[in-house]
């Protein structure tokens, strides 16, 4: 992994030029690599309608793998704006047969691309396989820039660990990303090669066995490049072109702060976990550092949703380098006991100029199911021929399933399409499952299970390629997420060429609070136990509804606490066997009326105990 120390080191000076005072900033950065750092090379341009699948991969990765990767963009072609003679000699270096291609530690040649989608999948193959392999070679980089000369120094000091020497070239490139040009259906270019240091050849390199070198590369950065934008890849190459490590730093350092995580946990309330109407929340933020340059900033949040009132925020001294993640802030809110249930709403949480958004719901009902037997509800889908829709050809559970594919039965080349669930609240320790059919082209088209917790950061769940043959179950463990916000993808990707039948997605499960079974049938078609509370605030009288399943044995109960969790009010099973709804009051068994507050249902079974809260008003 990549570590960062970061020094400012900002010395003022005076420039008599229109009375304007300038700053001059020599900047100070380390970064030490201390295990495999990929090196990604791309030869692409702007001219080539199948490049621009190889770039988008290549982004994901990077910013994926954030300290295991680095990227280089060389543009050889005469006609192509961002044409440079070190771009020429690395691409006669590789013999490289055309656009695009890619050389991942100068050992492994992926060739060709697409114009729509990405071939995110291939590369991650080949990234993987190279992250697995070890070297012996450490890696310091150290970089001084002046911001009013636009000149630096980078020093690299390289380590051998082996027990026998290591060979090789040195080489330095000085790369920008985030350069707005429009070119083949996209408006940007990443890792562009703006110079080699001192050139393409590189510095031929020897280190003994158990011992290290320290080389210098001066340089300085054109006006029209962004500085901001501008890092230094260090990659060692032996003479058999495999790369044995790389590193990378930026020029400039400045911290770039997203929203990470939280935990979710009650000041007052029944203490599930779970933000509902009527309770007060601790909110402990987390933050990630996604560029250079460390953070000690001091954030704010806010919110304007009237269902929420914040009470305290207390940000956290930190420090967090880049690529580091830490709590950034606490805060104390309380949600109102007449907020809609569920509702969404959304924080904000500024770092100083950098804003970000953190969506959050408010639930008495934890969890998410579908068998997509309802309609579409609250599902979306997007992305390159987003061909998702619910269909009937095949099923788990009768009879629709959601299926990424056209109405002839097979999925399109070059899609990169993505159904989203809707946000909802993770029930604590939960275990998320669902069914799923897929026949794709084998280790070439994807289908990827992901969750994000709001933060935008899709983790990866589980990947699918090739056939099942059946309907098979996928279950993983959630735990970490309760009480968070999430939402979950299921992303498929297929390359330019070959397809099959497609993906289908059918019983989507993540437990609720309140039950697992309490709003399905049984996969053998038996009765679950069910139980619901309509309105979920009232003043006069609550309507309850339930069903006791045909699994349950015993004798069953149902029962009203209050929030300490004290028994106010119960109906017995000679009651409640002879239907299936009953209305309260708002009465205890005493028949005295009871104050408003936040009352639980309770319906208890011989084997299963579901709950449903209401708030009481007066």
């Amino acid at each position: 992994m990549t570590h960062g120390e970061f020094l400012y080191i900002i010395i003022g000076k005076e420039v008599a030029v229109k009375k304007v005072i300038v700053l001059s900033l020599l900047i100070i950065t380390f970064v030490f690599a201390d295990q495999r750092v990929v090196v990604a090379e791309q030869f692409t341009a702007t001219w080539c309608t199948y490049c621009p699948g190889a770039s988008r991969a290549h982004d994901e990765l990077y910013h994926r793998a954030y300290d295991s990767v680095v990227v280089i963009a060389y543009h050889p072609s005469t006609s192509d704006p961002f044409y440079s003679t070190e771009a020429v000699q690395r691409a006669n270096y590789y013999s490289i047969p055309g656009y695009p291609t890619s050389w991942f530690d100068g050992s492994v040649q992926a060739v060709g691309g697409q114009h729509y989608g990405t071939v995110y999948p291939w590369y991650r193959g080949i990234i993987d396989n190279r992250l697995a392999q070890g070297t012996a070679i450490l890696m310091f980089l150290e970089c001084t820039y002046d911001t009013v000369s636009r000149t630096g120094v980078v020093t690299a000091t390289v380590e051998n660990t082996a027990a026998s020497a290591r060979n090789g070239a040195l080489h330095f490139a000085v790369v920008e990303n985030d350069i707005s040009f429009s070119w083949q259906g996209m408006s940007k270019l990443d890792f562009l090669m703006r110079d080699m240091l001192p050139d393409a050849n590189g510095e031929a390199v020897s280190i003994p066995a158990g011992d290290t070198i320290i080389r210098d590369r001066s340089f300085s950065l054109d006006a029209l490049w962004a500085e901001e934008n501008c890092k230094i890849v260090v990659f060692l190459q032996s003479a058999t072109r495999e790369i044995y490590q790389g590193a990378e730093t930026a020029i400039m350092q400045e911290p770039w702060m997203e929203y990470y995580g939280m935990s979710v946990s009650e000041t007052a309330g029944n203490g599930n976990g779970i933000p509902e109407p009527g309770e007060s929340v601790e909110l402990r933020i987390a933050a990630k550092n996604l560029n250079n340059g460390s953070y000690t900033g001091s954030v704010t949040v806010q919110v304007t949703d009237p269902q929420i009132a914040i009470q305290s925020t207390t940000p956290q001294a930190c420090s967090i380098a880049a690529g580091e993640v830490d709590t950034v802030v606490h805060v104390n809110a309380d949600i109102a006991i007449g907020c809609p249930d569920p509702h969404e709403t959304a924080f904000e949480i500024d770092f100083g100029g950098l804003v970000d958004t953190i969506p959050f719901v408010i639930a008495s009902r934890a969890g998410f199911n579908d068998n997509m037997e309802s309609g579409e509800g609250d599902w979306s889908h997007s992305g390159q021929y987003s061909n998702w829709h619910l269909d009937t050809t095949r099923y788990n559970s009768p009879t629709h399933s959601w299926y990424c594919g056209n109405i002839s039965g097979n999925y399109t080349n070059m899609n990169d399409a993505s159904l989203y669930s809707p946000y909802f609240v993770a029930t604590p320790d939960s275990d998320f499952s669902f069914y799923h059919w897929h026949a794709t082209e084998p280790n070439s088209d994807y289908g990827y299970v992901e969750v994000d917790n709001g933060s935008g950061w899709w983790k990866t769940l589980g990947d699918f390629t090739g056939s099942g043959g059946s309907w098979m179950q996928e279950m993983y463990p959630m735990a970490g997420y309760g009480g968070q916000t999430i939402r979950l993808r299921f992303r498929f990707i297929s390359d330019y060429s070959i397809f099959g039948e497609g993906w289908y997605i059918d019983d989507v499960l993540y437990p609720s609070n309140l039950g697992i079974q309490e709003d399905n049938e049984y996969a053998d078609g038996s009765a679950a136990t069910t139980l619901g509370v309509f309105p979920s605030v009232f003043s006069q009288t609550l309507d309850i509804t339930y069903r006791v399943g045909s699994k349950q044995y015993g004798e069953s109960s149902i029962r009203i606490r209050d929030i300490t969790g004290r028994l106010v009010k119960q109906w017995s099973y000679s009651t409640i066997q002879q239907a299936n709804h009953i209305v309260w009051d708002g009465r205890d068994d005493q028949n005295r009326i009871l104050p408003a507050g936040v009352y639980f249902v309770v319906l208890e079974t011989g084997s299963d105990e579901i709950m449903e809260k209401t708030i009481l008003v007066r």
